[in-house]
């Protein structure tokens, strides 16, 4: 199949993927017994200034006539105005994407980086100490919960080190930076200015690792599995009967287990925005996750609606990215 075959089916689909996680998550979103105009009003504010809200965001109309003006103005673009920022929340969005982005993507480095050679080296000396302990690690690191270890390493590297690490935000309010693109670690790199490299480095440390350790173990495992029961393969054992080196060998084994490891990493990153929600409520940390703590909160409906969408493309975009790798990763794909 043609790599552009496949890429217009998977594209024509996707319309109606939106529109059905727009439907569920603008009923669900209802179902939350509070007024979001008495919210905007405040709780001192007359019925008077209640009803005027709610006529000026439709809230005073139907719940169906409310979804399909609302989805007039998504399909322009338009999520209306955030009811606990009062901006437009396009503008939100665009504020605290980047943020959220980059934690998520420096998270997902160290997971597969780590997670990998990990996996790769108990794969190597299975059954041996390092194995024996780097599995039960894994283990471990995959039913902890990200927000109790955020906690607990705010406690020992922030507080009982004084001052170790930073406890929270994404850079140093003392060095003076002006972001350009929002990436905090890109801009510092573009304008070269060093100390703010180094303050975002070390402020995004503890909520990445809090973030992807869960991943670092799933790769972990999926690597030293997949990996084992590719060193049994007849061409592994011919590779090592012709005198190649085991460095070799191995590397060429592992290349062939990277089509699970890319599939896990388009699942994974969905995963991993989902997860910022507690690590950036834990670390302060000026995202979409914590953005979305405080609109449920308030029964932000739009941003609520916003917010999902988002994550939902997002989601939808990197796993499409992992099948098209198929075609690059594995050339029999690519002759079927």
């Amino acid at each position: 199949m043609s790599i552009w075959v496949y890429l217009l089916r998977r594209l024509s689909i996707l319309p109606a993927i939106l529109l059905g996680l727009y439907t569920i998550i603008f009923f669900l979103s209802h179902v939350v017994p509070a007024d979001p105009a008495r919210v905007m009003a405040g709780e001192g504010a007359s019925e008077e200034i209640v009803q005027r809200i709610a006529a000026e965001y439709d809230l005073d109309k139907p719940l169906v006539v409310q979804y399909f003006l609302n989805l007039g103005r998504v399909l322009k673009g338009d999520f209306g105005k955030s009811i606990h920022t009062w901006r437009p929340v396009s503008q939100d969005l665009r504020q605290f994407f980047p943020a959220t982005v980059e934690l998520a993507l420096v998270s997902m480095v160290l997971a597969v980086l780590l997670g990998c050679l990990l996996g790769i080296v108990s794969a190597v000396y299975r059954g041996k100490l390092f194995d024996i302990v780097a599995s039960g690690f894994s283990i471990f690191w995959l039913a902890i919960p990200r927000f109790w270890l955020g906690i607990i390493l705010q406690i020992g590297l922030c507080l009982a080190a004084h001052g170790l690490m930073p406890q929270g935000g994404r850079i140093n309010s003392l060095i003076g930076f002006r972001p350009i693109t929002g990436f905090y670690i890109l801009d510092s790199l573009i304008v070269g200015n060093w100390p703010a490299l180094g303050s975002s480095l070390r402020h995004i440390v503890l909520p990445a690792f809090t973030l992807g350790i869960t991943s670092l173990g799933l790769f972990s495992r999926l690597t030293r599995t997949s990996l084992l029961n590719t060193l049994q393969d007849d061409y592994v054992r011919t590779a090592r009967a012709v005198g190649h080196k085991e460095r070799s060998v191995i590397w060429h084994a592992f290349r062939n287990v990277l089509i699970p490891i890319v599939t896990i990493m388009g699942m994974q990153f969905g995963f991993l925005l989902g997860g910022t929600v507690a690590v950036e409520t834990v670390f302060d940390w000026p995202g979409l996750g914590l953005y979305a703590a405080q609109s449920a909160l308030t029964a932000d409906y739009p941003a609520i609606i916003a917010l999902t969408m988002l994550f939902g493309v997002i989601r939808m975009v990197f796993n499409l990215l992992a099948d098209l790798s198929y075609f690059v990763l594995d050339p029999r794909i690519r002759q079927k």
